[in-house]
């Protein structure tokens, strides 16, 4: 199996179970690290969308009418799964059965 094609294991269905505090102190440290990083490339984008506006090279539309080629979807979805296992990483769920 390829390191593309692995499955992170996070368990992610099944019974519920009870967090512990650690458990949920990293939870919550995971996810204001998504809300800060989330926010600073939100402020950067949008910075870059209305400067590219203002200088008559970007429509308004042409960031949702844009579709990627193939090369880029598969660059994209590497990223994805780097940022995923990051984050398994971080809430000790990498490398579960």
């Amino acid at each position: 199996m390829s390191a593309e094609s692995r499955p992170i294991h996070a368990p992610t269905s099944g019974q519920d179970q009870r967090l512990d505090p650690a458990n949920i102190s990293q939870l919550v440290a995971v996810s204001l690290r998504l809300a800060m990083e989330l926010s600073a490339v939100r402020e950067r984008l949008r910075t870059h969308e209305l400067l590219l506006q203002k200088q008559g090279i970007l429509s308004a539309d042409a960031v949702d009418q844009f579709a990627p080629d193939v090369e880029e979807t598969r660059r994209r979805l590497s990223e994805d799964r780097t940022l995923i296992e990051a984050l398994a990483r971080d809430l000790g769920l990498q490398n579960r059965a």
